[in-house]
Parts: structure tokens; sequence; C-alpha cells
């Protein structure tokens, strides 16, 4: 097939150029459709061990926007090419998620990754990628994501510190809108990368600067040993609110069960959306949960109830986050970018992004504001935090308002 295709472009040549000696115009032709079978996207996302269910989520999104463009005819720029996924299970360490990715990047030609969920993972997958010359796109929060002069990573989240100063004024824009005041505030969470992030500005200037008490300032490393004391330090200090940064399940719910234990009601502000699946209803139970909000990168906003629908029936979960939302996102993107550039090299596909501008289409529509670009570092400009709240057994977006799918309350007194 090759073979004739040559042939029957060199035939086409030589015709032209009798053509054009004896003064025949001839017509000039848009370029040819280039093909290719399949382009290759690895995800490497946690799918065994303590995070397992945001990976779980992440594969969710990415194979939805697959089927999606797929079903519509795959990339037109490379002859209909199919997108395959390649996964990878990056396990519950940095270690197994760094070798997960060379082992997924080294068997066959990947055209992109998206991973690896946990910043501390991502920042060592994203090693593996550069040194590779792959493009990496990440929800990852951690500031050093992008802070170090890598050209093939994509960070599509605001970055932590930028979310920690937003949602303190965000929080306090909301505390005083319902006649509350906030002397007081805990920091509570694990060491991983992306909370460390986050506090380290609540901790170090924020909060001094709105003239706040940090009464409480704990963090451990995953697995939490026990919860007992901690949450006994929350009941004696009684802050009128806790940042909270418990990125996996059996942790954060060892916590909440004891804050539901001792009858402690107090405002709790998450870290990322860990924070809001669906497991937390069964697990604490609905009136608890409508004292916790949590700051993300995404979330579903007014708008998009469409996609929201296709989701719950295509996986029977009974909401979308920004999980499978952000998969869905980047799979999007790395489409358009494969058809800029009319090729599956993954050095022409991050070269596609650098001059990518999208203010329509799938991907543009997935995040706010609805206008995709990266900076010089990778970071996706005009990002912004969302926060989210549990209200009725279900996490809503309540901040941007404009693009809200709930009002605002504020959590119940202690």
């Amino acid at each position: 097939m090759k073979a004739t295709r040559v042939r029957l472009s060199r035939i086409i040549c030589a015709i032209a150029l009798i053509l054009g000696a004896a003064g025949v115009p001839v017509p000039l032709q848009p370029g040819p459709v280039l093909s290719a079978e399949e382009l290759k996207i690895s995800l490497v996302a946690p799918l065994s061990g303590r995070w397992a269910r945001q990976g779980q989520l992440k594969k969710m999104g990415a194979e939805m926007a697959i089927d999606e463009i797929n079903s519509a005819g795959g990339i037109k720029a490379l002859g209909g090419a199919k997108i395959v996924l390649r996964e990878a299970d990056a396990g519950d360490s940095v270690e197994k998620a760094v070798s997960a990715a060379q082992r997924v990047l080294s068997r066959e030609k990947i055209s992109a990754g998206i991973g690896s969920w946990l910043s501390s993972f991502t920042l060592g997958v994203t090693e593996v990628a550069e040194r590779l010359q792959v493009p990496w796109f990440t929800l990852s929060y951690a500031d050093t994501i992008s802070e170090r002069g890598f050209k093939y990573t994509f960070q599509s989240s605001p970055v932590s510190s930028l979310q920690a100063e937003q949602a303190l004024d965000l929080i306090l824009d909301l505390a005083k809108r319902n006649n509350q005041q906030i002397k007081k505030a805990a920091l509570v969470g694990d060491n991983t990368a992306a909370i460390v992030f986050f506090f380290k500005p609540l901790r170090e200037k924020l909060l001094k600067a709105k003239g706040i008490e940090i009464a409480v300032d704990e963090v451990w490393t995953p697995p939490l040993a026990d919860a007992t004391a901690l949450v006994q330090k929350l009941r004696s200090a009684q802050p009128d609110i806790v940042f909270y940064g418990a990125t996996n399940f059996p942790d954060s719910i060892q916590v909440l069960q004891k804050v539901k234990e001792f009858g402690l009601k107090v405002p709790f502000m998450g870290v990322g959306a860990w924070l809001v699946t669906p497991e937390y209803v069964q697990a604490l139970g609905k009136e608890l949960l409508d004292n916790i909000m949590s700051v993300t990168a995404a979330h579903p906003l007014k708008g998009q109830e469409e996609l929201v629908d296709k989701f719950k029936k295509r996986t029977g979960e009974p909401f979308m986050t920004q999980d499978p939302l952000m998969t869905y996102y980047h799979v999007w993107l790395i489409k358009e970018a494969a058809e800029r550039a009319r090729s599956t090299d993954p050095k022409a596909i991050r070269e596609a992004v650098t001059k990518l501008e999208l203010t329509s289409g799938a991907a543009a529509n997935a995040l706010a504001p609805g206008r995709i670009r990266y900076d010089e570092r990778g970071r996706r400009m005009w990002a912004a935090p969302i926060i989210v709240q549990w209200q009725g057994g279900e996490p809503f977006t309540i901040v941007p308002a404009e693009l809200a799918t709930r009002k605002p309350f504020w959590p119940a007194a202690k």
C-alpha cells in the first residue's frame, strides 16, 4: 500500500512538471492528509494502593474522551488515526511511579503522557518524560513541577501557593458575607508535595497578614497511625476553620470519623479532589459532610450538565469530579495538538502545544475560563482555583460565582 502511494505520488509530480514546462497552469492542491494507525497516550496513575481510587477516576475520564474522539473519526489530520491508552500503575510510592513511567515510555512509541495525580509522584515521573522527550500533562499542584525549566511538562492546575492565597481570600469573603469571623485556623495534613506547598505560604505569611492565629499545626507521613490525639488538639483549640490535607482516603476517613465521634463542628477547607469522592457519603454521612469545602483545580461548572450526565451514565458514578474531568480535558488537548502537528511524534506534539490557544471545542469547554494556553514554564494561563462544597451528600461548585452550580453557605457553627 505504501509503495503504491509513493509510485502514484511520483507519477503526479512527473505530470505536473511536464504540464508546467508546456506552460499549462497546474492548480495548487492542499497538502496530503498524513496517515497513522494510532496515537498512543500513556496514563501513569495509582491504580493500586492508598490512592487507587483517584487513579481509577482518572482512567474513566481518559477512556471517555478517547471513545468520543475515536467514534467521531479519530485524528483527521492523520487519516483518522485512533487514540490508544497505555496505562501504568504508579502504585503507592515515588519509586513505583518512576519505574512505571520508565516501563511504559520505553516499551513502545508514546506520543504523550498524563499523570501521576499525587504531586510527589509527578515530580519523579516528569523527570523520566523530560529525559525521553515525551510531553507530559498533569493536574498535580506542587509549584516545583513547573519551576525546573523542563520543556516537556505541562501543568494544568493552578499551583499550590496560588491556590492557598486565592482560597484564603475566597473563604474569608464567604465568612464575612455570612457574618462570621476567622481568628484562629488549624493546618492538618500529610507531607505530600501539594499539601506542603499549600500550607507553606499559609504558615509563613498569609494567615498572619490577615490577623489569623495558627492554633494547630499537625503534619504526618502517610499512613496516619492514629487520629485521636490530633482531633483532641482540634477540640481543645477550637479553631474557626481547619485547612485539611489528608490526601488518601484511609487517613482522611480516620480523622473525620474522630471529628464525628468527638462531636466537633468546625468548617473544613480541603486541598484537592480527594475530599469529594462518593465514598465519603457512605463512611461519614451527609450531615458531617456539610461542614466540608475543598479547593480544587477543576470541578463541573454551570453549563456542563450534558458532560456530567454522559459521565454518570457511562460509569455509574453518582457525580463527576476533578480527576476524570482533567484527564478528559488532557486527552482532548493532546488530540488538538496532534491535529495541528499532523504527527504522532512527541516532539512535534510538544511544539504544537506551546503554540495552542483554544477558545472552543471539548478541551476549552472543560475548564474555566474556557480559554487554553500554556506559558513558557508550561503552566496553564488563567488557571484559578475552584471551591467545592458538600451539600446534601453531593459536592457542588460554589466559586467562581458566575459558574457555580449551587449557592454557598457557611457550615454549621461549632
